[in-house]
């Protein structure tokens, strides 16, 4: 079956960085490894100001005006795609459009409490000294907390995901993993006009990504 590609290796490389990136926290916060949580988080945080500005610059099925929807399309789409009745979509759906939203927020709340947290053994975030002890102990709970909801979060992804690939087969991981879709997966629209979508290169994201780096390491 012919495909279409509908995304860029450059939100490809994101999403499976993102992938490692909060496994890697997870691992090492759990081990007491803090140098090297440390390190995740502050790679987290950089891919975070890459989606966001990807979300403008990128490439079409990357823009949040490709797929931001309101919120009652999504709960539209998602009571139609329960009874199998939902249409596809080439990049994300109505409802995977305010998953992707959400994730980017409580990471970056993640991020941005973590770099003012401590954990009173010596080690505390970057900018934990601009702020009084209280206030970190309480923007370090808050950092435990908000976790937990990421971890809320995934599992709700993944229970979504699994959903399109074994009930509406449609398999999502395969398309963030090659970057193309059937054609019989996306919208009709594209199907006969894969031009409309329009793709920007690696090498640009690759630029992007080593800029906002260095901009961190000099900011921290």
């Amino acid at each position: 079956m012919s495909s279409i590609k509908v995304w860029d290796g450059a939100t490809r490389l994101f999403h499976w960085l993102l992938v490692v990136c909060i496994l890697g926290a997870w691992i090492t916060i759990e081990n007491r490894w803090i140098l090297a949580h440390e390190i995740f988080g502050f790679t987290l945080l950089g891919l975070i100001v890459f989606r966001l500005i990807w979300g403008f610059v990128g490439s079409t099925t990357a823009r949040f005006s490709h797929f931001m929807t309101r919120p009652t399309t999504a709960i539209q789409y998602l009571s139609a795609s329960l009874n199998n009745q939902s249409q596809h979509y080439t990049g994300h759906n109505p409802s995977g459009g305010w998953m992707v939203i959400g994730l980017l927020g409580i990471l970056l709340f993640q991020v941005v409490t973590g770099l003012y947290a401590n954990n009173d053994l010596g080690f505390s975030g970057a900018l934990a000294d601009n702020v009084s002890k209280a206030f970190s102990d309480q923007l370090t709970q808050w950092h435990a907390i908000n976790f937990n909801l990421i971890l809320a979060a995934i599992w709700l992804h993944l229970v979504a995901v699994f959903f399109y690939v074994l009930v509406k087969k449609d398999n999502l991981i395969k398309a963030m993993l090659t970057g193309r879709k059937p054609k019989n997966k996306t919208t009709h629209s594209i199907t006969n006009n894969p031009e409309a979508l329009k793709f920007v290169s690696l090498t640009w994201a690759i630029s992007l990504g080593l800029v906002i780096a260095l901009a961190i390491y000099l900011i921290f």
